[in-house]
């Protein structure tokens, strides 16, 4: 599925988790909608072009623009060097931050998922940060549909985000909900492509439908019925 697939049913799920969750205040089920949204799209982080990807990153053009820069730039500090020209350091620093400019999105990722296994071994932070930490920082170098699409690690995630929220305010508990109803309906719009979602452990099991074409009409129409079913929910609910 594509984004507009994804968050349709992500809201969807969203927003039938809230219809079996009674009593709820407007707020925390505002946060539950959103964070069903955007957990809709998360998995996507392993695709180095999907639309949660692209906000971390310049565009391709860009991206190729800064390699080449980089490269002339590494290439001028070398020469001025051989050629005992003053300060070559800065053709080669210059290179270097053109070059991590180019890598944002794998800056960002290892870079937060570092962080948070840090605060997992200095500051004892819920196993949860140490989850996520681990998936953050090799996210830009597993395979698209690898591991994070897997049903073993969202059913790991899902016990993580549960056990941490378990303790925490209603607005935190209804964080965690959205975010792994977006997940998980994340997972069965792709089970449903060409392309589907495989088993971690069972390398064999794999989950393909072939019912919808990525971007297709079909898709589109799903996305419009997704969207009318969760107002009408959300009407019913309050």
């Amino acid at each position: 599925m594509n984004r507009q697939g994804h968050v349709g049913l992500a809201i969807l799920a969203g927003s039938a988790v809230l219809y079996f969750t009674p009593h709820v205040p407007v707020v925390p089920s505002a946060v539950l909608i959103s964070a069903a949204g955007i957990g809709g799209l998360l998995p996507d982080l392993d695709h180095k072009t999907s639309t949660v990807s692209n906000k971390l990153q310049f565009s391709s053009r860009t991206r190729r623009k800064l390699k080449g820069l980089s490269g002339l730039s590494l290439g001028m500090g070398i020469l001025w060097y051989v050629l005992q020209q003053p300060m070559p350091w800065v053709w080669i620093v210059v290179g270097l931050i053109l070059a991590m400019a180019s890598r944002l999105r794998m800056l960002i990722l290892s870079g937060l998922g570092l962080l948070l296994i840090a605060g997992y071994e200095l500051y004892g932070l819920h196993w949860l940060s140490l989850l996520a930490g681990a998936a953050l920082l090799v996210m830009p170098f597993v395979k698209h549909r690898g591991i994070i699409h897997s049903p073993e690690f969202a059913g790991v995630l899902s016990v993580s985000v549960v056990s941490f929220t378990a303790t925490q305010p209603l607005l935190f508990q209804a964080l965690g909900l959205g975010l792994l109803a977006g997940w998980w309906s994340h997972l069965v719009g792709d089970s449903v492509t060409v392309e589907g979602i495989r088993s971690v452990l069972i390398p064999r099991l794999k989950v393909a439908l072939n019912i919808l074409r990525n971007g297709g009409a079909a898709e589109r129409w799903i996305a419009r019925g997704c969207w009318v079913s969760s107002i009408a929910l959300w009407l019913i609910t309050f």
